[in-house]
């Protein structure tokens, strides 16, 4: 038994005895002060909560005791009830005759409506039993304030100046009790006092204002609550009333206030409004709003009370269980529904933690991680002991949904990332995209949505579009106009994109496309491309990690999975099917954005830190410049270059001529070629140059031949022997042959480049 436990329950019951003490000494006293029973009732209310610790203290002692006859151990928590409710029934006792007594006084003290009416004075008031609303200097609690303080203090007759001076003084607080902090505190001044007060916050404007600004300034609902919807009904019929109160038209405002709060309400909320309100035959009233959201709020305030009942019972259910007795025993086991965390031990360190929260463990590469929790005979799934991970009940891998552990996935064969090799310049993609390595662990999600585009045959094929602002032009892949059997008219246009990149579009096609989300459609006219940018987004997003409300209709339901564009819709269409709706879900997260296709999704997502993979940026910046068909024949595309053909290029600028006119050129080596492509010639060559001795043995006059034209080249410098060794050197190795009518003969040491 832990000692810690048993002088935990010492304190408790050294509490128990000092509070008996107290209770007697009251006992005594004939008679107890407002301050005694102030002083009880603050001891009360620490007193109850005393038996709630002892029976948790107690219990834990129990369950951890390991006597065969408890008896004892059970004793103490009899001894304890004993003494504790007797206590409990003195004081309350004491209390209650305290306050029936004060409760006599202050009637017999105090101003009663009778008095009041009968013209009765009474020089004696009980000055704190008469409660006032508080008042700080807020505009929006003046009205309410000043009809209160009205009604009960500054025109009741049966008050003398001074006690109503009293009273102001005592509900004022903050900027308000400043105004009347240096009167001096007499009968006479009360009158003053007050004017004061009402000038400075009886001024209609100010009120009128600062009670309109609270209509405006009324906090969004972000998701269904009943409490928040009760607040902007509250907010309403305050600020409505203090307006009417002030003079103000508010029956004619209905239609304004509603739409301005209708913009406050959560998605759910507002979608349930907007079905109410097309089954009215005439224009909502405010009362019709408000009864509406009242009436929203009693449905969640009943769903949410539901659920905590239901909540309670199964942690009710699940305490009934959390003893267990074994027949072949005669020891108690018992299974806590907190698992005792000092019996957890990690099977690589042996520290008191599980597996997958040990430091040694995490530091360790994937493959060494499943040989480990093999070798422990853990559940793949949460890396626990005692079951396996057929019958695991915790959530599975977040990258792939698999019944294995996230520290267990495999990124090399799970990954989704796209590797993108650098476009050449003469790919006609207008979208431009670069492999760069990330700094930081993000992805960014461009807006795409899901449309309807109808054929010239009345045909309805879904298409994927990408919403591109800075795109002067709309543009349609080649294969979808083809599926479409869309009519194609000449054209030749050049589409400028970053870094003043072009291509060029030799085909236009017109087309309507339809909303999913509701009855819009618009009529475009595309340029036609083979390709408009690669597949969005560049690598799959795990959508748990974006907190994405539910009842959101999204444009593109599959905004994470990589998808071919086939459409990319420009400036001229972008902010007519943008609208004023937006949601942002928290930061580093991307933002929703309401528009007639559906909630567009577009921003930063958070990706895997351990992915070490390059990214791609796209930059959907274009511009088109149109030809008129008449001068399409007197315009030459401009080609661009290739890495090889810019190469040979920059070789021939290095060619130069010699004194004697030969032309002097160095040997190339290709751009992209790899450093390491001839590391082994200098074995080929020293082969090759073998077999052409072996030659040299069976043909004396090729010998002969071979051995005189080696000579020439070297009497005129057309080479020389290389002084240092050749090992490491790059050699093309060539060999000589014999014709009948000349010979054609190339070193067999090949001269070498570095």
């Amino acid at each position: 038994m832990s000692e810690k436990l048993i002088k935990k329950r010492s304190s408790l019951k050294a509490k128990v005895t000092n509070f008996n003490n107290y209770i007697k000494i009251l006992k005594s006293s004939e008679k107890l002060s407002d301050l005694q029973v102030l002083d009880l009732e603050n001891r009360f209310k620490n007193f109850e909560t005393i038996l709630n610790d002892f029976d948790n203290l107690q219990t834990e002692i129990e369950l951890l005791s390991d006597d065969p006859e408890p008896e004892d151990i059970y004793a103490e928590r009899f001894k304890f009830e004993e003494l504790y409710y007797p206590l409990i029934a003195t004081a309350q006792s004491l209390l209650g005759a305290a306050r029936q007594h004060q409760q006599h006084n202050s009637s017999a003290g105090s101003v009663s409506n009778s008095e009041v009416s009968g013209g009765t004075k009474n020089n004696f008031i009980r000055l704190p039993k008469i409660d006032l609303p508080r008042f700080d200097g807020s505009y929006q609690c003046w009205l309410e304030y000043r009809y209160t303080f009205l009604s009960l203090i500054h025109n009741n007759h049966g008050i003398d100046s001074i006690n109503k001076f009293h009273y102001l003084r005592a509900s004022l607080q903050g900027a308000a009790a400043e105004i009347i902090k240096n009167i001096d505190f007499k009968s006479d001044n009360y009158e003053m006092a007050w004017d004061l007060l009402c000038d400075r916050f009886n001024n209609s404007r100010l009120l009128i204002t600062n009670h309109v600004q609270a209509l405006f300034n009324a906090e969004p609902i972000k998701n269904e609550c009943s409490v928040l919807l009760r607040q902007l009904t509250d907010t309403i019929n305050k600020n409505i009333r203090a307006l009417k109160a002030l003079n103000e038209p508010t029956q004619h405002w209905d239609t304004l206030i509603i739409y301005m709060m209708s913009l406050k309400l959560d998605s759910i909320t507002s979608r349930n409004w907007e079905e109410y309100r097309n089954n009215l035959s005439s224009s909502p009233t405010l009362l019709q709003f408000c009864t509406f959201i009242n009436n929203k709020a009693d449905l969640l305030e009943t769903l949410e009370e539901n659920k905590k009942l239901q909540t309670n019972i199964k942690t009710n259910t699940n305490k009934s269980n959390s003893f267990v007795i074994t027949s072949n025993q005669n020891s108690y086991n018992y299974n806590s529904n907190v698992q005792d965390r000092n019996k957890i031990i990690c099977p690589l360190c042996t520290q008191n933690h599980y597996l997958y929260s040990c430091d040694a463990f995490r530091k360790l590469t994937i493959e060494d991680r499943l040989q480990k929790a093999k070798e422990f005979n853990v559940c793949m799934n949460c890396l626990r002991v005692g079951h396996v991970e057929k019958r695991c009940r915790f959530s599975h891998c977040k990258y792939c949904k698999s019944r294995h552990n996230t520290l267990l996935h495999l990124e090399a064969e799970n990954s989704l990332v796209e590797h993108n090799p650098m476009p050449t310049p003469s790919h006609t993609n207008v979208s431009l995209s670069a492999n760069i390595q990330p700094t930081s662990h993000k992805n960014v999600l461009l807006s795409t949505a899901v449309v309807r585009v109808v054929s010239d045959k009345g045909k309805r094929y879904n298409a994927r579009v990408l919403l591109d602002s800075g795109s002067s032009a709309h543009f349609i892949t080649n294969s979808l106009c083809d599926k479409l059997g869309l009519s194609r008219v000449d054209t030749s246009s050049k589409v400028t994109g970053i870094n003043n990149q072009t291509c060029s579009s030799a085909q236009s096609c017109k087309l309507t496309i339809e909303s999913s989300y509701n009855n819009y459609t618009a009529k475009l006219k595309c340029l036609i491309l083979p390709e408009i940018t690669r597949k969005l987004p560049a690598s799959y997003i795990d959508i748990e990690c974006i907190p994405i409300p539910t009842g959101l209709s999204l444009a593109d339901p599959s905004f994470n999975i990589p998808s071919d564009i086939d459409i990319l819709l420009g400036a001229e269409l972008f902010w007519d099917v943008i609208q004023g709706n937006h949601i942002n879900l928290g930061k580093n997260l991307p933002k929703l954005c309401e528009s007639k296709l559906g909630w567009l999704i577009s921003g930063s997502v958070p990706t895997n830190s351990k992915l070490n993979h390059s990214h791609s940026h796209f930059c959907n910046f274009s511009r088109t410049d149109s030809v008129e068909s008449k001068n399409i024949d007197s315009i030459l595309p401009k080609r661009c270059l290739s890495l090889e053909e810019r190469a040979c290029e920059d070789h021939l600028n290095t060619t130069e001529r010699n004194a004697d006119g030969r032309f002097v050129v160095s040997m190339p080596r290709p751009p992209r070629a790899d450093p390491a492509i001839l590391s082994d010639s200098y074995v080929t060559a020293k082969r090759r140059f073998l077999s052409l001795e072996k030659q040299f043995e069976r043909h004396p006059k090729f010998k002969r031949l071979y051995m005189e034209f080696m000579h020439e080249y070297e009497s005129r410098a057309y080479m020389e022997l290389c002084a240092n060794a050749i090992h490491s050197a790059d050699l093309v190795p060539e060999a000589g042959r014999l014709i009948k009518s000349a010979i054609s003969n190339c070193g067999g040491q090949a001269p070498h480049f570095s």
